[in-house]
């Protein structure tokens, strides 16, 4: 018998250190392997950022000018501009402040004098016109005055919070920067601002007209001037030496007062300040401007971001545009990211990350979206931005959305609703804007045609008043419906002679109510000065 040989005391421990090196019994040891380690998985926000960042430094030119997109004709619009560079603040490389600051000069050295060079006609000093890749040609125009001067100051305050030496490079700018403050300051209705009357009186109300060539007191300017104010209060105090700090807070505290007052209505605020009073002309039907503008005081802080109003037009905004999020487009063909940014700013997670995943699913095959332009990107940034950094901002929880009054028995349902007709020289709105003086008629002087208004929702009505202009109908029916497709005959005539009007018949459900023009009384187009609709 072959005696088994012994191993060694010292062999034994080698081999049982050797066994104990195996992988499997320390799975915190980084493995001695061939294989590539796997990539860290960005996130959706991460993702999209990465995306947009590419495609909005891209569009840069070597002036420092930024296309609107990658067309080599592209608008250069300093409006959309300064909101592709705010985003781009949101990730500060080195690379990113520098283009940054290159647009901005680009933008100051564009800044308008005196007089326009094209039109010849009086300009506001320190506004910006839109120019034209590839040669920087401009027209002479802008869309607004207000909204692109307030931008680029929002965008300065934001540049010169990074570091001391961004705050000094941009302190280097005082002159520009006070030029700029100087144009939003012109566009606000104040005393020392005589201001345009072409949509809205000169009452002095502190509200912003969008500029002198339009003269509109927009929600959505005013909201963005509301910002910039705030910005310009910052920049008195932090770069430009502070003296007209208190001015600039005057302004914003005059701002503020007079979008609660002149815009806000109870329930909706009114897109256009347009000089009247009582309940608001904005309807949750009309995509834009009414709805998308009820988003616009919560996202640019004249209200409280998180408040219960702003969380109340939130919800109502979704509760009529509920497929937004999975890029559902309303109007027009414009994707309107800047509705992702104001989900991102109330913390709706679930629609923020479905419509960025939408927006990952087209980059994905080396695309953006349809009408994608640097300003869109600049939102899903910055939705982005937002969401990466909430911390412990309270995840969205719709709150009840403000209801309507009823109105009174004797009010005129028909009152600034929605009209549409077969075919119109005047605007159909213009014979619901309870204005006498305007009226909408028929493109030509056909027969067979129609007018139908909109109530918003369906109610009880039982008159339809009808203040016919000369070019009358002789011959006419007045329709209901509740569902815009199965319509009843309420009233009918052949011999109508004209004049102001009024049909009573047996009360019944409508939501649109429509007249069918049979028969002209002359060889001219149809026409009323004002169609109006009653419960009583």
């Amino acid at each position: 018998m072959v005696a088994k040989k012994q191993i060694p005391v010292v062999l034994l421990s080698i081999f049982l250190a050797i066994g104990a090196c195996k992988k499997d019994k320390h799975p915190g040891k980084i493995p001695l392997t061939d294989i590539p380690a796997k990539p860290v998985e960005l996130t959706i926000y991460d993702s999209v950022i990465n995306n947009q960042v590419k495609y909005i430094t891209a569009l840069q030119m070597p002036s420092g000018a930024l296309k609107d997109n990658e067309a080599s004709n592209s608008r250069i619009c300093g409006y959309f501009a300064n909101s592709a560079c705010r985003a781009l603040l949101k990730v500060p490389t080195a690379e990113n402040i520098a283009l940054v600051k290159k647009y901005m000069v680009w933008y100051m050295s564009k800044l308008n004098g005196a007089t326009n060079p094209v039109t010849g006609k009086p300009e506001i000093p320190g506004s910006i016109y839109d120019y034209y890749a590839p040669g920087e040609t401009t027209n002479g125009t802008y869309d607004s005055v207000d909204s692109y001067a307030a931008t680029f100051l929002a965008l300065a305050k934001e540049l010169a919070e990074l570091s001391a030496t961004e705050k000094a490079w941009v302190t280097g700018y005082a002159t520009q920067l006070t030029l700029i403050g100087s144009a939003m300051e012109k566009c606000i209705d104040t005393e020392d601002s005589d201001i345009p009357t072409t949509f809205g009186p000169d009452d002095n109300d502190g509200l912003s007209v969008d500029s002198y060539v339009h003269g509109a007191k927009y929600t959505m300017d005013n909201a963005e001037v509301n910002e910039g104010l705030r910005s310009m209060v910052w920049l008195q105090e932090n770069v430009l030496g502070g003296s007209k700090k208190a001015h600039f807070e005057a302004l914003l505290s005059a701002n503020t007062n007079a979008i609660e007052s002149q815009l806000w209505r109870g329930t909706m605020y009114n897109w256009l300040d347009n000089g009247t009073t009582g309940t608001t002309i904005s309807k949750w039907s009309v995509f834009y401007p009414d709805a998308t503008c009820q988003l616009f005081p919560g996202m640019f802080g004249v209200i409280e971001p998180l408040s219960t109003r702003a969380n109340q037009l939130y919800t109502a905004f979704n509760t009529n545009y509920p497929s937004w999020s999975n890029g559902t487009i309303y109007s027009g063909a414009y994707p309107w990211t800047i509705i992702c940014y104001a989900a991102a700013v109330i913390n709706d997670k679930p629609r923020v990350d479905e419509y960025i995943k939408h927006i990952l699913t087209i980059n994905k095959t080396g695309k953006q979206k349809d009408y994608w332009y640097n300003a869109e990107a600049a939102f899903v940034i910055l939705a982005a931005n937002k969401m990466k950094n909430q911390g412990s901002t309270p995840v969205y929880s719709p709150a009840p959305i403000i209801e309507e009054p009823e109105p009174a028995d004797d009010a005129n349902l028909a009152l600034n609703q929605t009209a549409t007709a077969s075919t119109s020289f005047n605007d159909p709105q213009l014979s619901i804007d309870g204005d006498i003086s305007t009226r909408w008629s028929l493109a030509a002087a056909t027969e067979n045609e129609w007018y139908k208004v909109d109530l918003g929702k369906t109610r009880s009505i039982s008159r339809v008043d009808i203040k016919w202009e000369g070019a009358y109908a002789t011959e006419y029916t007045i329709q209901v419906s509740t569902d815009n497709v199965a319509f009843a005959t309420v009233y009918s005539t052949t011999t109508s002679t004209g004049g102001d009007v009024s049909h009573k018949f047996t009360a019944a459900n409508a939501r649109y109510v429509k007249i069918l023009l049979v028969k002209a009384a002359l060889p001219y187009p149809m026409s009323f000065w004002e169609f109006e609709v009653y419960k009583i």
